[in-house]
């Protein structure tokens, strides 16, 4: 087993994770500029674990640019850090490294191409999502961007700017005290709540 891919560490290192939730998160095809969506398959749709590939082609070289992205959805930050565990031990390279510099997610793996030393592949979860990002056209480029982008979708909070021009419905924050290793459900109902073209995100910033 690969030492590189110590989950112990994540859980250790794993901080604003455990204080997000992200329930129905998929891609509209809009997110990205320069980029048009030409597939989404559902993979796999189970109460554990739901699983979206999509496929964008740039709009500047559609025939050679092509990115896939895959959304994995568990119940927890904990299982999406197993769910990356078990997709590195399965890929053909076994030596993928940590990703470097820009902080993407709260684990990254980034593969690079041999000759241009591009980032183009990268494996990070935050929270209970994770995301896999891969060029799968003939030309590859730094996919580090559209990761970023997602990643902020992910865990920060929405602008009032953007919840006025994208039409978020923000909910009252509640406060609860519990005792330690209590469980308590905050929020019931999470499909009457969020309808199928919708996501939900939830933030915990003490708890």
């Amino acid at each position: 087993m690969n030492s590189n891919y110590n989950k112990e560490e994540w859980a250790a290192t794993t901080d604003k994770g455990r204080q997000i939730y992200n329930y129905n998160y998929h891609l509209s095809g809009k997110e990205f500029k320069g980029w048009k969506l030409i597939k989404k398959v559902v993979l796999t749709e189970t109460n554990e674990l739901t699983e979206k590939a999509y496929f964008f082609e740039s709009a500047a070289d559609p025939k050679h640019e092509i990115i896939r992205i895959d959304i994995v959805e568990r119940n927890g930050w904990d299982q999406a850090q197993e769910s990356l565990h078990q997709s590195l031990l399965e890929k053909m390279r076994t030596d993928i490294p940590k990703g470097t510099g820009q902080e993407i997610g709260d684990v990254n793996y980034v593969a690079r191409e041999q000759k241009s030393d591009i980032p183009a592949a990268i494996s990070f979860t935050r929270g209970n999502i994770l995301l896999s990002i891969t060029c799968v056209g003939d030309r590859t480029f730094d996919v580090t961007g559209i990761a970023d982008q997602i990643d902020n979708e992910l865990h920060k909070a929405p602008t009032a700017a953007k919840q006025k021009t994208d039409k978020i419905r923000t909910l009252q924050p509640k406060e609860v005290t519990v005792q330690a290793r209590e469980p308590h459900s905050l929020i019931r109902g999470l499909k009457k709540l969020t309808p199928p073209k919708m996501w939900l995100k939830v933030i915990v910033p003490d708890g």
